[in-house]
């Protein structure tokens, strides 16, 4: 599918940061490949989380900032059959960075595009 034909699923509402700043620096080629995975699945992904500013209280709390500071990562909330299909989507869309959270309620998928050169590990694979 290209570009210029494909669906934008993901409002910048959903893609800025939450604390209040409204900025929203989220990286267009991670957005193309979210629109894509999204496309295929067939269901929607709704974000818990997705660009966070460096003044964002979680990214504070850090020694480092994490992915979200990139633009290149996002919370998908999902479980059981979906999560599985995320997971699935995103080895065939070359996502190198895979966090699992699927115990208890707020059960989600983390989803990165992160590099080395950026300072991540990569590929990766962690759970909460």
């Amino acid at each position: 599918m290209t570009e210029a034909k494909q669906k934008n699923y993901f409002k910048p509402k959903e893609l800025k940061c939450k604390c209040g700043c409204n900025t929203n620096e989220f990286d267009a080629d991670f957005k193309a490949k979210l629109n894509a995975m999204r496309e295929e699945a067939g269901f929607p992904f709704p974000l818990s989380s997705a660009y966070r500013c460096p003044q964002h209280p979680i990214e504070v709390r850090k020694k480092n900032a994490g992915a979200h500071s990139t633009g290149k990562a996002v919370d998908i909330l999902c479980n059981g059959e979906n999560a599985l299909e995320v997971l699935r989507l995103a080895f065939k869309h070359d996502i190198q960075r895979i966090g699992i959270s699927q115990k208890g309620g707020g059960r989600f998928i983390h989803l990165d595009d992160c590099t080395e050169a950026e300072g991540f590990a990569c590929p990766a694979i962690w759970s909460y």
